[in-house]
């Protein structure tokens, strides 16, 4: 084990862990509660045996091994006439850069411990990441629902391989918890997603708010704030990630900013956005949603700047970027702005989109 453990290390693994492919029964009653009360992701699997199961991923199984890679770097900045961008978003996708270490270290095993089978999971399979991680010991389970692997904070991206050789369990789950002496993640929520220990509402997150496709909800939109992708806020204001360690890992390192400047983005061409985003987390979604998402924080900051190219977002063929452009438009409410919805009358044939710009017109 010592030899796997140094070779993990030498990736850049910042924590591993091992742990038994039982399945995850606790979980599922957990699950099924999410389910049942509307509180399940729509991203997930929804087949619970396949989630518990690490034997309906891999029938060979027989370790499970939880790694962690830290993502904290350097101080988010804010700028004027700009959006912010979750940390985890900065650099490029995590999954990515997981998966290739990962990759790596399941080849080093088959070289020199004889795997055969195996299984890489990085937020991409059906298995609980969180889970794995508690039971081998790499972390402990935060308020905020994410896990806290030390000296990192909940900085840190999960991941695990499920393999076909017999591997000893290295530790036991984690029983300290220092959140009992906190709550500060669940009072900062801006949208009170976060409504108790270990409960989140995951359709009014920010996270997932600024990733969902569609029209995102008219009474969450000024909650948004500035964020253009994703959500720190039950991260930021905790104690123990404020003194967590920094990585080192320059695939993280923000490229080229903490925060994007949120005009340009509201036109932004397939190429361009390709791009820039590309190899990031934001890249997976598209440009609509980033264009969406740019209106949103141009309506929340009245960026008065913004009002041409919003203007030309009420012609997009998306009826979710039109319906967000005019409610920016709205937001911003100036002449040249109600100008440009009452243009836009006069073409629009969305029902929904109409709607949004009635509205936006007869805000005070």
């Amino acid at each position: 084990m010592e030899q796997l453990f140094a070779y993990a290390r030498s990736l850049g693994l910042d924590a591993i862990a091992i742990t038994h492919p039982q399945p995850f029964t606790e979980a599922r009653v957990v699950l099924e509660d999410r389910i049942t009360n509307g509180l399940y992701p729509e991203f997930a699997e929804r087949d619970l045996s396949v989630r518990i199961n690490p034997q309906a991923l891999l029938p060979s199984v027989k370790a499970i091994i939880s790694v962690a890679l830290a993502y904290k770097t350097v101080a988010p900045q804010i700028q004027p006439h700009s959006g912010i961008v979750s940390r985890y978003a900065w650099g490029e996708d995590y999954h990515r850069v997981l998966t290739a270490k990962l990759q790596q270290l399941a080849q080093w095993m088959q070289e020199h411990l004889d795997l055969s089978e195996y299984v890489i999971a990085v937020d991409t399979k059906p298995t609980i990441d969180r889970a794995i991680a508690l039971r081998a010991g790499l972390g402990w389970l935060g308020y905020n629902s994410c896990v806290f692997v030390p000296p990192f904070g909940s900085w840190v991206f999960l991941g695990s391989i499920l393999v076909d050789i017999a591997l000893p369990v290295t530790s036991e789950p984690i029983r300290q918890n220092p959140c009992h002496s906190c709550g500060r993640c669940i009072k900062a929520c801006p949208t009170h997603a976060l409504y108790a220990p270990y409960k989140i509402n995951p359709h009014i997150c920010i996270s997932y708010l600024t990733q969902m496709s569609g029209i995102i909800p008219i009474e969450l939109r000024d909650k948004i704030g500035n964020k253009l992708w994703g959500c720190d806020t039950c991260q930021e204001v905790c104690p123990i990630n404020k003194q967590a360690s920094v990585c080192s890992h320059a695939e993280f390192f923000p490229q080229p900013t903490t925060c994007i400047p949120v005009i340009p983005l509201l036109n932004i061409s397939k190429r361009e956005f390709s791009e820039r985003f590309g190899k990031t987390p934001i890249g997976w979604r598209g440009k609509g949603i980033l264009q969406r998402n740019a209106a949103i924080v141009c309506g929340n900051q009245q960026l008065k700047e913004a009002i041409p190219e919003l203007a030309k977002c009420l012609r997009d063929p998306k009826p979710y970027l039109r319906a967000t452009a005019a409610w920016a438009l709205g937001k911003i409410n100036t002449l040249q702005a109600r100008e440009a919805l009452i243009a836009a009358k006069n073409w629009e044939t969305d029902p929904e989109v109409l709607r949004e710009i009635d509205t936006a017109l007869h805000r005070n």
